[in-house]
This record gives C-alpha cells, sequence and structure tokens, in this order.
C-alpha cells in the first residue's frame, strides 16, 4: 500500500545569476518558461490528492527570483487546504522585492531561509553571490517588519579556511 508522504520539496530551478559554488540543477531564469514550469509543478502536486502534510520547503534556485505573480500562484495553489506546521521558502538578500515580501507574508509561508552563506563581502563576491553584507540585515528587518518570526540562515561552513587555503596553494 502506498502511503502519502507527510513533506513535500518543490524545487524552483530558476536563478538571477549563477553562483560558483552551487551543484544543485539551476538554469539562468532569462529566457525560461517559468510559468509553465510553475503550472506543471501545480498540476503534479495537485494529481496526488494530498490533502494533508507536515511541510512544504520551497528551494532552489531562488524561489525569490520568481515576480510577485508567480510565487503567489504557486503559494496560492500548494497550500490550500493544507493544514501546515512549517511551509519554507527560500530567498536571497539580493532578490526579496517589497512586493515578493508581501506576498510571502500574505500567503501560508511561516518560515523564510535566507541563503546568506557569508558575512564577509569579499567573500560573498568571491563565490559569486550578488548580495552585500548590509542587504542581509536590511532583508532581515524588512522581514521582520511584515511579520515573520521564523527567520533562518544559510552559511557555508569553513569558507574562510577553503578562501584562505586556495590563496596559499
Amino acid at each position: 500500500m502506498l502511503q502519502k508522504p507527510n513533506s513535500a520539496y518543490f524545487h524552483i530551478p530558476f536563478c538571477s545569476h549563477i553562483c560558483y559554488y552551487c551543484d544543485f540543477a539551476k538554469v539562468l531564469m532569462t529566457g525560461q518558461p517559468i510559468d509553465a514550469y510553475i503550472e506543471s509543478l501545480i498540476e503534479e502536486f495537485q494529481s496526488f490528492e494530498i490533502e494533508k502534510l507536515r511541510t512544504i520547503y520551497i528551494g532552489g534556485g531562488t524561489p525569490s527570483v520568481l515576480s510577485a505573480q508567480q510565487l503567489e500562484r504557486l503559494l496560492t495553489a500548494i497550500a490550500e487546504q493544507l493544514d501546515l506546521e512549517v511551509f519554507t521558502v527560500e530567498a536571497n538578500p539580493g532578490d526579496l522585492s517589497d512586493e515578493v515580501i508581501k506576498v510571502l507574508a500574505d500567503s501560508a509561508v511561516n518560515r523564510i531561509s535566507l541563503g546568506v552563506q557569508t558575512f564577509n563581502n569579499a567573500l560573498l563576491k568571491k563565490i559569486g553571490r550578488t548580495h552585500t553584507e548590509v542587504q542581509v540585515y536590511d532583508s532581515v528587518e524588512r522581514l521582520k517588519k511584515a511579520g515573520f518570526e521564523n527567520i533562518t540562515i544559510d552559511l557555508i561552513l569553513s569558507l574562510i579556511h577553503i578562501s584562505e587555503h586556495t590563496r596559499h596553494s
């Protein structure tokens, strides 16, 4: 007998730029059929007729590069009629527009995971990130102001050591 899942991960493979270290499935968003991809994700999810999930995680790529309308369509379609404990969306500090934050705040999303990687601006540049340390703090403040209390950050462990090792090699 097939058991229904209690968690789901939705992958958004689109990025505004490609970071040097990233091994995830991703494509530059320019010219991509993003709307068709979102509709296909929704269709596939709805085909399973899942009525209860404990957690949903939307990652990538970069979900925060979606337009506010695209993100709203996805969030509304996958969260309707679900009683979720944790609904997480990944975001990059440099991609969080006020419109996207409003969509997130008006949805069932209750946790934001920021792809910070490091607070060192030189290292951010070296690994191909486009945000700055200041944008991290600004993003956290704007998310708090929008009502988010559960904000996590991703950091790359030993990034400084790797950077120092490559400098001395």
